[in-house]
């Protein structure tokens, strides 16, 4: 994975967010001679939902974690990777919903603002 296309990546879904959003954060840490990227953020979007996200990528591979959530904080939805739910198919990939986990690719932060502004913004 090259970490210069991760980062622009993240840029375009970040500029996507910015036409229904009200609020951004993010951190960048990189050594790019290293392979190694950390990103940590979150938007506020105009109905107050927020996603918090964080992205780790190392030599080792890439670790994820996209939270969206009302604005007190009750989940709506999350995807990551953290494997403890090995009995499903798309292991260690998957959502949580509010009540359920449910099986899930590998997603990015484009395809999860895409998600939020389809179904939740706009929807």
């Amino acid at each position: 994975m090259k970490l210069e296309n991760r980062l622009k990546d993240i840029q375009i879904a970040l500029k996507l967010a910015d036409w229904f959003s009200t609020e951004e954060q993010v951190d960048y840490n990189a050594d790019l001679s290293l392979g190694h990227l950390f990103v940590n953020g979150k938007i506020v979007f105009n109905d107050y939902t927020v996603l918090e996200f964080t992205e780790s990528i190392t030599p080792d591979g890439l670790r994820y974690r996209y939270q969206y959530m009302e604005g007190n904080g009750n989940l709506i939805f999350r995807y990551d990777n953290v494997p403890h739910h090995p009995k499903l198919s798309t292991f260690p990939h998957h959502k949580h919903d509010k009540n359920k986990t449910t099986e899930s690719g590998p997603v990015d932060l484009k395809q999860v603002v895409e998600e939020i502004i389809d179904y939740y913004i706009i929807g």
